[in-house]
């Protein structure tokens, strides 16, 4: 098998909702990652340990980040688990972590999952010597095959990269963190630019886009599974986390308004964006959207879709929002049936596992 790391330099897969790769790939740019490819809901990259940490720490959009271990033509088992057995897991685990193996295959000879795991489970645990224990370190291992190519993938992430830590409270359905961040990038805010949630529920949309306005890390404040693992470098993370707060913004620049119908939800709201740090930089209020006025500036928005709870001004809700969209600026993403009836731009997306458009006036 082709091994893909070395002391110093990492071939890394981050996985994504769909839409989102072009995020992603941009994220890697910036950070000068090299030979980056980008699929669907995946892009690869080569980087360096210092790039590794970097994307933890910084990648707003991205679900898990991988270490690639090793990649080969794969077309059966037997040379799957030759490939498996020939990494040195020695140098990634302890054998004293309960190992976890996934497997996905795409337009490849070797289809059945169970029989994948099954192989990947006596490669690795022959190579450690050692039998599979069940009360230590959870570490998932992923063996994803495309086109008769096996990767096997390490995740250094441990709990998904949408969890930035400041969401400990959360009404039915929230969207996910990455995902909201993905919508204030796509929707082109200025950050100049006044910008409004006027269906904020826990405030996300408002508390990922004044994080992107300050350029605060998402991932500053959290661990991730690669802190248990033995090739850790723990002054490296510390480096590239003190780094990344001597980048931050400071606050009082943007004019950031988040509210809801919900007086119980702006109360959540606010606690979230206090544990995140930007509770000055949003001024949050209870109000009804059909009934308010709105003044200049950008929405960005997760209104309700009324697919399960019939809202008999969900209608109203849409015209306002298309209309002053059409206007002025912005975006919302739902599933609710619009097409045909405005000019507005649109992007197929998933919100979790339901597929909406996210609508946009576009430039």
């Amino acid at each position: 098998m082709q091994s893909t790391t070395n002391p110093s330099i990492y071939r890394l897969v981050l996985t994504c909702q769909s839409g989102l790769e072009s995020l992603v790939k941009r994220e890697c740019e910036r950070l000068r990652c090299s030979e980056i490819q980008a699929q669907d809901r995946l892009i690869s990259c080569t980087g360096t340990e210092e790039n590794m940490y970097e994307l933890l720490v910084w990648s707003r959009f991205s679900n898990r980040v991988y270490i690639e271990l090793g990649s080969q033509k794969t077309e059966d088992f037997d040379t799957l688990y030759d490939s498996l057995a020939s990494i040195n897991w020695g140098e990634y685990l302890t054998g004293k972590e309960h190992i976890v193996i996934e497997a996905s295959s795409t337009r490849s000879t070797l289809e059945s999952v169970p029989t994948l795991q099954s192989v990947g489970q006596r490669a690795i645990f022959s190579t450690l010597n050692t039998p599979n224990i069940t009360n230590g370190t959870e570490v998932h291992i992923l063996i994803l095959i495309i086109d008769n190519i096996a990767h096997i993938l390490l995740d250094i992430t441990g709990d998904p990269l949408h969890k930035r830590g400041y969401r400990r409270e959360a009404w039915e359905a929230p969207i996910k963190e990455n995902l909201a961040s993905a919508l204030v990038a796509f929707a082109n805010w200025k950050y100049s630019t006044p910008l409004l949630d006027p269906m904020c529920g826990s405030g996300t949309i408002a508390i990922e886009a004044v994080m992107i306005a300050r350029n605060i890390a998402p991932g500053l404040n959290r661990h991730f599974r690669v802190e248990e693992l033995p090739f850790f470098n723990r002054e490296l993370l510390s480096v590239v986390k003190e780094k990344a707060k001597w980048k931050i913004y400071p606050s009082g620049k943007y004019r950031v308004q988040a509210s809801d119908i919900d007086s119980a939800m702006i109360k959540i709201a606010q606690s979230n964006a206090k544990r995140a740090g930007v509770d000055m930089d949003i001024a949050f209020s209870t109000s009804n959207f059909v009934d308010s006025p709105l003044s200049d500036g950008i929405i960005i928005s997760n209104p309700p879709y009324g697919n399960r709870l019939q809202n008999p001004e969900i209608d109203t809700i849409y015209n306002k929002l298309v209309g002053h969209i059409s206007e002025f600026w912005g975006g919302f993403i739902t599933s609710h049936p619009l097409e045909g009836r405005h000019q507005l731009a649109n992007k197929k997306l998933l919100n979790g596992w339901e597929e909406c458009r996210f609508w946009y006036k576009k430039v």
